[in-house]
């Protein structure tokens, strides 16, 4: 199963992407953290999309698709992951289906949690005091709201396109309370 975990930064996606790998026995394949890792072992890849991080812009696709590829290649993958934070943009969805297609896959089901942008904020300013994440800060939090409401959302269109059970859940209140959401939608759509 590939799922796609969809939502505005801050929506719970990388608490939930390990909830639901956990249950399901799936990787976690968050982009972020695989970028975010380069970055810190300072390969000539992390050395690229450092600043980009930093200053909280996209990094190009060509970079995302190279690591997103390998660790989609990787043996605890090959029955499916958990995808957080990608695809961001229509290219990028349609470059993922043709990566999939080639080893005979596709994305099963898309996720989306809808939070209210007070409560991203909100979130994401905790998280920056508490992981001292360079790219949580005010201006680079409104930067990246505005890009995935003007590039990311888009995508979603592409999905229910294909045909794809699109599951939308509501991403506010408790940790638990929304995990349980998730799996209800999940069994529903009978993607879990």
């Amino acid at each position: 199963m590939i799922c796609v975990l969809f939502g505005a930064p801050g929506s719970g996606k990388g608490t939930q992407a390990e909830l639901i790998t956990t249950a399901a026995m799936l990787p976690h394949v968050s982009t972020g953290e695989l970028l975010r890792a380069e970055a810190a072992a300072g390969t000539p890849l992390g050395q690229q999309v450092a600043p980009l991080l930093a200053a909280g812009e996209l990094v190009p696709d060509e970079l995302i698709e190279r690591v997103l590829e390998r660790r989609l290649e990787a043996p605890d993958a090959g029955s499916g992951a958990v995808l957080d934070g990608y695809p961001r943009t229509l290219p990028q969805a349609t470059r993922l289906s043709a990566h999939l297609a080639r080893s005979g896959r596709r994305v099963n089901v898309v996720l989306v949690l809808e939070v209210d942008e007070p409560t991203l904020m909100d979130r994401l300013l905790r998280r920056a005091a508490d992981q001292h994440r360079a790219d949580d800060n005010p201006t680079s939090i409104a930067e990246r709201l505005v890009e995935y409401h003007r590039r990311t959302e888009p995508v979603l269109g592409y999905y229910r396109r294909q045909g794809l059970p699109v599951l939308e859940v509501d991403g506010t209140g408790e940790v638990s309370a929304v995990h349980d959401r998730v799996v209800q939608a999940l069994a529903g759509s009978g993607g879990w």
